[in-house]
């Protein structure tokens, strides 16, 4: 019986092993992640990855002061895109348990997906912050009381790096930084116009620096370099013709090796404001030339402007013929207020390029800025980002993704890889329906691997105790044969 017992246990914990990685499995799907801004996400093969962003402090956090209101955040994070799934519960992949978190505390970089094997998601630029150094500071309460050396301690965690470059490496999950880099790479700034073309070089304009990125003056550029992942190289493109230095810009590239760089700000001289962009005047460089130009585009309905923007996102369609720019702030160096309007098509098919409103249905969302956008078959993803006002600085933060179904202009609640709700009008419908099966059917599985365990560990204790008290009654007869005769 002992044995038979003991083989049950050897059978029992193999049961629960595969219980335990099984919910494991289904406990990733169950992770939240924080409203947040200024984060980074990349589309890898079926996958899309989101890192860092910064996150609002709770009232309730006593750090919380006029001067400290966000966090940043070092989390990755994943959402597959090969199922289906509703954006009220995306599922998405906690990876931040493993070296796959970002070695600093990261904001208002720009991230392009590339490299030789085609696995590497490449960080350029953004403000870094050393956490432990942050955390040690909050808990300083010589500091937290007294806001001028708060500010000045603070001051010192940004910059925790010199290095402009660094990849995460999607399937080893961990990140590096480029070995033996060839060439001089530009000094480290934030809010860069980056893009990289199919053959792995990626182009890197403009940007700023200021306090957060350890500079004490306030400072635009105009120059152009280009990293090639391939061969790990830099280059300073020194083209004629460049436009001001500026920061902001939403940058776009062409089949035809052209990049379109789109709104923004400029600066005439370092130390003075930056100025809001016109939309209608974008700058454009070929990559092939390697010319600087410029196209001033017109509005299809003179009624209506297109006001100037920061902080903004511009898709390219599939299709090649229309560029879908999405929210952004406006009143730069004030009060970061939304834009109008919000939703923006540049038609791109003809010239001179033509701007419209574009008109969209469903679910929308509110007016965002530093969100992000991701081109995904036939939806634009939109994720997190600040919820921004007619009036106001922006309070409040985005927790939530949207997607834009291109070809029917339609914000749709469920994600379906391949299908369009124009092509068949019951997609949602059905979606939300399969979608909320697959929900009960883990809810049910989870429920079940619970009951199992839980009996397995009963069958196990029982089957312990069980040994136990054969060995005590094994005992007990030995000292009863050996007991002399009275």
């Amino acid at each position: 019986m002992v044995k038979m017992c003991v083989q049950e246990i050897k059978s029992s914990k193999i049961i629960l092993f595969i219980i335990i990685i099984t919910l494991k499995a289904f406990g990733n799907a169950v992770f939240v992640p924080e409203a947040r801004a200024g984060h980074v996400a990349v589309i890898v093969g079926d996958q899309i990855y989101f890192m860092g962003g910064s996150r609002l402090i709770p009232a309730t956090n006593p750090i919380k002061s006029p001067i400290r209101v966000y966090n940043l955040s070092d989390e990755v994070f994943s959402l597959s895109l090969l199922s289906q799934f509703s954006t009220s519960n995306p599922p998405y992949v906690d990876l931040s348990d493993t070296s796959a978190r970002m070695k600093y505390g990261s904001e208002k970089g720009t991230a392009v997906f590339g490299g030789p094997n085609r696995k590497n998601v490449y960080l350029i630029g953004g403000v870094q912050q050393d956490l432990a150094l942050l955390n040690k500071i909050d808990n300083n309460i010589t500091v937290t009381s007294n806001q001028t050396l708060m500010i000045e301690e603070i001051s010192k965690t940004y910059n925790a790096s010199d290095q402009f470059i660094y990849f995460y490496q999607s399937d080893a999950e961990f990140w590096s930084y480029p070995q033996d880099q060839v060439g001089i790479p530009p000094t480290r700034r934030r809010s860069t116009s980056t893009i990289i073309d199919k053959n792995g070089i990626i182009y890197i304009f403009g940007g700023r620096t200021q306090i957060d990125t350890g500079s004490p003056t306030f400072t635009c550029y105009n120059d152009l370099y280009t990293f090639n992942t391939m061969l790990l190289s830099w280059q300073n493109i020194n083209a004629v013709n460049a436009p001001l230095p500026q920061s902001h810009a939403a940058p776009v590239l062409l089949p035809n090796g052209k990049i379109l760089y789109i709104g923004g700000v400029s600066q005439t001289q370092p130390g003075l404001v930056a100025e809001l962009i016109d939309m209608k005047n974008i700058s454009v460089f070929d990559t092939i030339s390697l010319i600087w130009s410029y196209k001033h585009a017109v509005l299809r309905d003179n009624s209506i402007t297109i006001q100037p923007r920061i902080a903004h996102t511009a898709t390219l369609t599939s299709d090649n013929n229309e560029i879908i720019i999405i929210g952004g702030n406006s009143n730069y160096g004030y009060n970061l207020t939304a834009v109008a309007p919000i939703f923006v098509s540049l038609s791109i098919l003809t010239e001179p390029y033509e701007y419209s409103e574009l008109i969209t249905s469903g679910d929308k969302p509110p007016p965002l800025a530093v969100h992000t956008a991701n081109l995904y078959k036939n939806y634009i993803i939109i994720a997190f980002g600040n919820i921004t006002s007619d009036s106001t600085p922006p309070v409040e933060m985005n927790s939530r993704i949207y997607l834009l179904d291109i070809p029917c202009k339609t914000w749709v609640t469920t994600f379906t890889p391949g299908n369009s709700t124009c092509n068949n009008g019951s997609n949602i419908n059905n979606g939300l329906y399969i979608n909320s099966v697959l929900n009960i059917i883990k809810i049910v599985g989870i429920v079940v691997g619970i009951v199992i365990g839980i009996v397995l560990g009963i069958i196990i204790i029982l089957c312990i105790f069980k040994k136990i008290n054969d060995k005590n009654r094994s005992k007990q007869t030995s000292l009863r044969k050996v007991e002399p005769l009275q």
